[in-house]
């Protein structure tokens, strides 16, 4: 009470007793009045706090700037020597940490960069404050604390303690850390509650970086998918042009194949039969021999050109898209094949409604391949089967197939069925260029399928052929 007030008073007071009787009274019910006072100052200060410290979860500011700030506010308006913000390693079963931010009196020493271990905490303790259990501490040498807490403690001079825990959703991240170090202190309970609540704000910082650092993160993988994508659109690109300048090379060659080969062929050929038409008398029987030889040789290359040609068209030629009747192709086929030899008694098995999206004509060409492999192997059985149709693999991709019960092949073979010319039986057994499946392979494989075959000497063949792409495993 201020000196005009108790001048005043005294002047209506004639007893000196009775005034300070009448003193002590009015600080008896100032003194409420003023602790109020303070209270509601220090509960204003508080709201305050907490509103900067809510405004700035609204700014684009980092976790470091944000901890360093409130820490500053936090350790002014509480008067406490150390207030900072400890976190847990990940993976260390909450037992390992250090502080990651700190306002310190400059009277202690700083605790940041030390690294502080506990193995204690994690198995006894770290459930508890995950629940959100708090350490009010007024004296740490009167608390009743373990040997190993307050050995850890006295390395940071702490005295009396304030500890909240910081969760990033329902994890613990860290402990939001108020340090007396000077004396003991008495906190109180307005001090515990804006602890709690400042720390509650903290825990929404804290998941708002975890959410932003997952966002980063993904925000960082679309980018990488993006630039791998850009790099693998460059590499297909310059593919392309590769593929158009080899296409270019083998067009250039096809050519050559055609004019420049052919034209020694024939005139081979064509001596080859003036000699035997016209020279025929002065030739012996052996020279006649001769030139047959080279005349068949020479018709065989002619072949062989035509068949590499064929393999060169099917590699280049433009792929349409469309719905296919593989039934319908396979039924026209084996027809066409009866007719050219009626007297064999040869069963087809066709699967209706074998319908797929590929190229026409050079699905078309697969199935001529295959079915007249499967004439062409069963010629010698005077009874033979021929099936074509199709199975559902484990992956649900069809097979498709065409099976016959004919000469067969050994499979330990069967890696040569595929590359061009490459024949498992002789010409004069069965005939042929070696080229058919080399072609049906390539058809295949543009269609982003694959073929393969079982077999077994003179129990037939079955070849299978996919049109779609397979996934690989990994």
């Amino acid at each position: 009470m201020n000196p005009e007030t108790l001048a005043k008073l005294r002047s209506f007071c004639t007893d000196e007793a009775a005034f300070e009787q009448l003193k002590q009274i009015l600080r008896d019910e100032m003194q409420p009045l003023e602790q109020a006072s303070v209270q509601a100052h220090f509960q204003l200060e508080q709201q305050k706090a907490l509103f900067r410290a809510i405004a700035r979860l609204r700014e684009p500011i980092d976790l470091e700037t944000l901890f360093r700030v409130t820490a500053s506010e936090v350790r002014q308006l509480l008067h406490a020597d150390r207030v900072g913000m400890f976190r847990f390693y990940p993976d260390s079963g909450w037992n390992d940490g250090e502080f990651v931010s700190e306002d310190v009196d400059e009277a202690f020493s700083s605790a940041m960069a030390q690294k502080v271990h506990d193995d204690c905490f994690g198995d006894r303790y770290a459930i508890h404050y995950q629940q959100g259990r708090m350490q009010v501490v007024a004296d740490v040498y009167q608390a009743g604390l373990s040997d190993c807490h307050i050995s850890i403690l006295a390395q940071f001079q702490v005295r009396a303690n304030l500890v909240v825990p910081l969760l990033q959703g329902e994890k613990l991240w860290g402990l939001l850390c108020i340090h007396q170090c000077s004396a003991p202190r008495q906190w109180q309970d307005i001090e515990i509650e804006f602890a709690c609540q400042l720390a509650n704000h903290l825990g929404v910082a804290l998941k708002h970086a975890e959410l932003m650092a997952e966002l980063r993160a993904e925000i960082a993988e679309r980018q990488q998918a993006e630039q791998r994508e850009q790099a693998l659109n460059q590499g297909l690109r310059q593919a392309i042009v590769e593929l158009k300048a080899v296409n270019k090379e083998l067009e250039a060659f096809s050519y050559s194949v055609s004019h420049d080969l052919r034209a020694p062929l024939r005139s081979i050929d064509g001596f080859s039969q003036a000699l035997l038409e016209d020279c025929s008398a002065q030739l012996e029987p052996m020279g006649q021999d001769y030139l047959r030889r080279i005349r068949s040789a020479t018709q065989r290359m002619g072949y062989l050109i035509d068949d590499l040609l064929t393999l060169s068209r099917v590699t280049r030629s433009d792929m349409h898209l469309e719905t296919v009747d593989l039934s319908r192709i396979a039924s026209q086929i084996c027809t066409d094949l009866q007719q050219t030899q009626p007297e064999r008694q040869v069963e087809f098995a066709i699967q209706p409604n074998l319908v797929v999206q590929g190229d026409s004509h050079l699905l078309q060409v697969v199935l001529e391949n295959l079915l007249n492999n499967a004439w062409k192997f069963t010629s010698k059985h005077l009874q033979a089967k021929i099936e074509f149709g199709a199975k559902a693999q484990d992956s649900g991709i069809f097979a498709y197939f065409v099976r016959d019960d004919g000469a067969g092949f050994d499979m330990a073979y069967g890696d040569k069925l595929f590359s061009p010319f490459q024949r498992l039986h002789a010409i004069g057994e069965f005939p042929g260029n070696g080229i058919g499946l080399a072609t049906v392979q390539r058809i295949v494989y543009r269609h982003g399928g694959r073929v393969w075959a079982e077999a077994a000497v003179e129990r037939g063949a079955t070849f299978y052929f996919t049109l779609v792409a397979e996934e690989v495993e990994a």
